[in-house]
């Protein structure tokens, strides 16, 4: 299984790092986890630069899709753009969270 971890611009450190290690650490024989950005190196809220490990593309590809928090992911997601193509949740659009208890 590969399991993209979207990170942007402004990404909350502990979501994608930890994310990406706990996975890796503990998933079984081949799942993996892999820092996937926009750009070649995106900069955390807090000023630490992470090189991508995969393109955004990747996500389209991929068997499962972590959205990293930041100061921008909302925005980017709610806009669309960065992950038109990706396949959604049963339920509606992907980066929607259902109303509690549905």
């Amino acid at each position: 299984m590969r399991i993209a971890i979207l990170t942007f611009d402004g990404f909350n450190e502990i979501d994608s790092f930890v994310a990406s290690y706990m996975i890796n650490r503990a998933a079984p024989p081949g799942w993996r986890a892999e820092i996937t950005c926009a750009s070649p190196v995106v900069e955390s809220g807090r000023g630490v630069r992470v090189s991508a490990q995969q393109p955004l593309e990747f996500a389209r590809e991929a068997d499962a899709v972590v959205v990293g928090s930041g100061k921008l992911t909302a925005r980017l997601v709610e806009d669309g753009g960065c992950c038109r193509g990706c396949r959604s949740t049963p339920g509606g659009s992907w980066w929607r969270r259902s109303a509690p208890g549905r």
